[in-house]
């Protein structure tokens, strides 16, 4: 997932200025100077429209992640009764990921099946396109850093979140590949799509590959710190020294 989800995220970071020109167009008046000063002045401003739209999905994500949500608000506490036939959700990772993905999935399709239509709609546009960033944000561009942690066993968690980081930094390399070239040769609308169809992947090895129990790991690390592999008697040893120095180990 980390994988998909850094094509998806670098892709459309360097694939900004695509989407944003077709809501804003290109000015220029003739003037290289002058238009090369005011492409700069529209991409820093556009960027910062994105950016805006964008960065709220983390502060959501921590606001919500671990807790309870329902008809009744926010809460840390497991719902009653009463509240559980409200449709009160635990918000974990896992399950912030899936929604991050799904509306990903929601977006990229609107976008991709109706790109002349929201062309010319700019508000719009910009709009549904800053969207797919804030549910990155709210979604997989924090759980991502969060899972490898919680759900690998404290033994290998190191190396496999070593690994989980590799695959993603993969993914960030394929986007900034791939995306510009298949944009010139299908076109940005199918590029958008084909982001629809990686964010629909994405979720499926979410639900399938990923777990809400992450107290499974720390069961596998107190069934395994009981099985000491130091010699027979070494720790007793250990013990009898520590107990006769007043228990303050040299």
């Amino acid at each position: 997932t980390w994988f998909l989800f850094d094509i998806l995220f670098y892709g459309n970071t360097l694939f900004q200025p695509v989407v944003l020109e077709a809501a804003f167009g290109r000015g220029g008046d003739g003037n290289r100077e002058e238009d090369e000063f005011q492409l700069l002045l529209q991409t820093a401003r556009d960027g910062l429209i994105l950016t805006s739209i964008a960065l709220p999905g983390y502060f959501v994500s921590a606001l919500v992640v671990g807790r309870y949500t329902s008809f009744f608000g926010l809460s840390r506490n497991k719902p009653t009764s009463t509240e559980k036939k409200c449709c009160t959700i635990h918000q974990t990772p896992r399950y912030i990921q899936s929604q991050g993905f799904t509306f990903m999935f929601l977006l990229y399709t609107i976008i991709g099946s109706l790109w002349t239509q929201l062309a010319s709609i700019q508000a719009l546009l910009l709009l549904v396109y800053g969207g797919t960033f804030f549910f990155a944000n709210y979604g997989p561009n924090a759980t991502t850093f969060m899972l490898p942690s919680i759900t690998y066993s404290e033994k290998c968690r190191s190396t496999l979140n070593g690994i989980s980081a590799a695959a993603g930094k993969a993914g960030a390399l394929v986007g900034t590949l791939v995306f510009e070239p298949a944009a010139e040769k299908w076109g940005d609308n199918v590029v958008m799509l084909i982001c629809a169809g990686l964010s629909v992947l994405a979720l499926i090895l979410t639900r399938i590959c990923i777990v809400d129990d992450y107290s499974r790991g720390e069961r596998v690390d107190a069934s395994s710190s009981s099985h000491s592999f130091s010699p027979v008697g070494v720790n007793e040893e250990e013990d009898e020294v520590n107990e006769e120095d007043g228990g303050v180990m040299a």
